[in-house]
């Protein structure tokens, strides 16, 4: 009995992997660049592996098993007609007198919409010299039908729309089939985990209950996953995102015409005058009240060495004139004894 117990639990999830199209070893995990979203890989090895044995045995008992698996496949080839689906986004670069009133604005009539603003940041701009322009940047949500209407009014903040509107850029991404598969997967876990409720009412014991609630357990968690994805596809096609960036308006250049007058000239002659007059009548202050005094410091110990060093050197040529004049005394002397 426990192995006809294991052989329906584990039948249930094949005809579930069947329908939802889910195969060993397939990961959903595509580029946001094709519109598709991220979800891990659903693998169901591990989930039934310890009864693979038991399956196949099953398979060959019972006819019934193996007619009902074509049958389940041929449910899930049968697509409902579904609308599209497409992610809708645009960008746009406009130029205005007060870019932070501009995004007030904006920020307002998103409000009133129904959408938000997920993010706002303003600054300034180098333009010219000392001239710095401010400036702001806005990413926004509004209603997928209200996308247009929106940009109309973005434009019609510049003062012309042809000259100060650029890089304006809308772009959708169609994920239709992502949001069907999704919902087809979500659907055969919901189915499956109905029939595993099923089953648990018709365990006999403890450890069959408890087999049965793990399944479970982990189907429910599945199906969370995919509701969630479902959640956020379906709120990024409702709603439009908006990049906004907003500029100066650039000042144009002042040109100024300087006049000549002879007055000026001489005006400006005496006023150079005035000036050089000045300046040489300081710098002789200064030489006299700082240089002089600052050279004569400098200057007094250097002369006095002089000095000192002239006295030494006469007085060694005194000492030898009078040496030398005793020694020629002295040989006149005796000559004059001899």
């Amino acid at each position: 009995m426990k192995k006809d117990f294991r052989i329906a639990v584990l039948f249930m999830l094949v005809i579930s992997l069947l329908a939802s199209g889910c195969s060993k070893n397939k990961s959903s995990n595509v580029s946001r660049e094709t519109g598709s979203y991220y979800t891990e890989e659903y693998d169901y090895d591990d989930y039934f592996a310890d009864g693979m044995v038991e399956m196949a045995y099953a398979a060959e008992e019972s006819a019934a098993y193996s007619k009902a698996v074509p049958a389940a496949a041929a449910n899930a080839a049968e697509v409902p007609e579904q609308k599209r689906m497409i992610q809708k986004s645009a960008s746009i670069n406009i130029q205005v007198m007060d870019p932070l009133e501009s995004a007030e604005k904006i920020a307002v009539l998103t409000d009133q919409m129904g959408g938000f603003v997920v993010s706002s940041s303003n600054g300034q701009e180098y333009y010219n010299g000392d001239i710095y322009l401010p400036r702001a940047n806005l990413t926004i949500r509004v209603p997928a039908e209200r996308l247009n209407e929106m940009l109309e009014f973005i434009e019609n903040l510049t003062s012309d729309s042809a000259k100060y509107v650029s890089n304006k850029r809308v772009y959708g991404v169609d994920i239709t089939s992502d949001y069907v598969d999704t919902n087809s997967r979500l659907t055969s876990l919901e189915k499956t985990r109905d029939k595993l409720y099923e089953i648990m009412d018709t365990a006999e014991n403890a450890e069959e209950a408890l087999e049965v609630y793990n399944r479970i357990s982990e189907v429910e968690s599945d199906i969370e996953v995919y509701k969630g994805q479902i959640k956020y596809m379906e709120e990024s096609v409702a709603l439009s995102s908006i990049d906004i960036q907003i500029n100066s308006i650039k000042p144009a250049p002042i040109h100024t015409v300087q006049t000549w007058s002879l007055g000026e000239v001489f005006s400006d002659a005496f006023e150079n005058l005035l000036d050089i007059g000045k300046s040489v009548i300081e710098f002789i202050i200064n030489f006299i009240i700082v240089v002089i005094p600052v050279l004569i410091l400098i200057s007094l110990p250097v002369i006095l060495i002089v000095l000192i060093f002239k006295k030494v050197i006469k007085s060694k040529k005194t000492q030898k004139n009078t040496t030398d004049e005793a020694k020629v005394e002295d040989t006149l002397t005796e000559v004059k004894k001899n």
